[in-house]
């Protein structure tokens, strides 16, 4: 499946692009990968300042906001496609 996404990193600006979901990692039209067996937790945020995210925390620490351009019904989506995937992985 494939997403139209703003990503970003442990709070930096974020960048539009592309999302796919592969058999066993995430795909960014940036070229970046991130593997489900990575994952430690996936959660659905909501901040004051900008839309709601599904955030991805890495087992380093590392944090994913992923904010859909396609509506909040493509979020929840993907949330459960993630989950899913991840649960096939752990």
């Amino acid at each position: 499946m494939t997403y139209a996404v703003v990503v970003s990193a442990d709070d930096r600006p974020g960048q539009a692009g592309r999302l796919d979901l592969e058999a066993d990692l995430l795909a960014f039209s940036d070229g970046s990968r991130v593997a489900y067996s990575e994952l430690r937790d996936i959660y659905l945020e909501r901040r004051a300042a900008g839309p709601p995210a599904l955030v991805l925390q890495s087992r380093s620490g590392d944090h994913l906001r992923i904010a859909s351009l396609e509506g909040l019904g493509a979020l929840h989506e993907l949330a459960e496609e993630l989950v899913e995937a991840r649960g096939k992985k752990a």
